[in-house]
């Protein structure tokens, strides 16, 4: 397996396909036989989930995508390196798909419906050379039509500690069998109907041409605030932060209230967002007298630092085992003439980079209110697109 995880009973409820009714499309179009799998029919019981991109199965992604949940309509092409997935097959059943959390949590989702269309292709195209022209990245490709239907898209609440659970699940109509010898997975899916609100979907970045660590927010919360001020931090991303063997730079800006002191900040590092003592996290700090702030790492690590530096620079560790270490980071301002805090309003994520960029998990294009337009939005810095969960067998 290429990094899966069991999959159990599914704790949510699953939306299924509606036929249309059709068994073959125009141009070509194939659709999946049922017969083609009764040789994986022991295989699909020992049912995995893999996570493109891989290590994100309990971590935040580092960025957020609206689409394709977010509008009445949008299609996207979302093309998935095979190395992600498997050595050699993998039998797809379904994707799932999760809120975001710390990219972009201003509202709250409500439950919408859209008629959907996903269509899959093997392709030669890789997320380096995959362009904004949805025809160019098919090009001889046959598609195999494997859900049409309606896709329910429930409500939403963001849970803490991020990321939040899979919600979202587009069951096949029939499994996929993809083969790595045939190229690259490319998911074609075009949403109409939509009603309902925004719905960011959990996404990702990864810088292209620069090595930096994968950097995301975990936490905010700009009412957190105590008697001595408020305290703000920041993970700049650059190239060369957050990259094994070398240093991690967490800034931070303090404002005092009218008279305090702040003169130093009590940066801390952890390697769990979960829980701290065996208390589960986040822990609220209203009672110390910040309310609105909350405690979201087990502080393992700290160094007190002067305000007056404005950061805090972390030694990173070296070799192999670093690569995609987790790291998180928080901190706390203190004024010990008054003997009064704050604790910072927001947390980090950092998953260490390599010394090299990074080559693309996957890649995106997408186009939002999609009325057969031939083009869409392509990054053109890096690699973009959904944390998607993909469960089936893989080998």
């Amino acid at each position: 397996m290429c990094g899966s995880v069991p999959v159990h009973a599914a704790k949510f409820p699953i939306r299924t396909a509606e036929p249309d009714g059709g068994g073959r499309h125009s141009g070509g179009m194939q659709i999946a036989s049922p017969f083609v799998f009764l040789g994986f029919a022991a295989a699909l019981a020992a049912q995995s989930l893999v996570v493109v991109p891989n290590g994100y199965e309990h971590l935040e992604g580092t960025s957020a995508a609206r689409t394709p949940l977010g509008w009445s309509s949008s299609r996207i092409q979302y093309l998935v390196d095979g190395s992600q997935l498997c050595s050699q097959v993998a039998v797809i059943q379904s994707l799932r798909l999760r809120l975001d959390g710390g990219n972009f949590n201003v509202d709250a989702p409500v439950a919408k419906s859209f008629q959907a269309t996903l269509d899959v292709y093997e392709v030669p195209v890789t997320p380096a050379t995959m362009t904004a022209t949805f025809a160019n990245n098919v090009v001889g490709a046959v598609p195999t039509n494997v859900f049409q239907g309606a896709l329910v898209v429930p409500a939403a609440a963001r849970l803490l500690p991020y990321p939040n659970p899979w919600t979202v699940e587009l069951v096949l109509t029939q499994p996929f069998v993809y083969s790595r010898s045939n190229g690259n997975l490319l998911l074609d899916l075009t949403l109409t109907g939509g009603s309902g609100d925004n719905w960011p979907a959990d996404g990702f970045f990864l810088h292209a041409t620069e090595a930096r660590g994968e950097v995301t927010k975990i936490q905010e919360d700009l009412a957190c605030a105590s008697a001595a001020g408020s305290l703000s931090l920041d993970v700049p991303a650059v190239a060369g932060n957050g990259v094994v063997g070398g240093t991690l730079v967490v800034a931070h800006t303090v404002t005092p209230v009218a008279g305090a002191a702040v003169d130093f900040v009590y940066h801390v590092v952890s390697l769990d967002n979960q829980q701290s003592g065996g208390v589960p996290l986040p822990v609220s700090l209203a009672v110390l007298g910040a309310p609105s702030c909350l405690l979201n790492v087990d502080p393992q690590i700290g160094v007190l630092v002067p305000t007056a530096a404005g950061s805090v620079v972390w030694p990173l560790p070296n070799g192999p085992a670093a690569l995609g270490l987790p790291l998180y980071a928080q901190a706390v301002a203190i004024d010990f003439v008054t003997g009064t805090f704050v604790p910072s309003r927001n947390a980090w994520q950092v998953r260490l980079g390599d010394v090299v960029p990074p080559s693309g998990p996957a890649q995106m294009v997408h186009r939002s209110n999609y009325t057969g337009q031939a083009t869409g939005a392509l990054s053109p810095t890096g690699y973009y697109g959904l944390v998607v969960g993909f469960v089936g067998t893989f080998q």
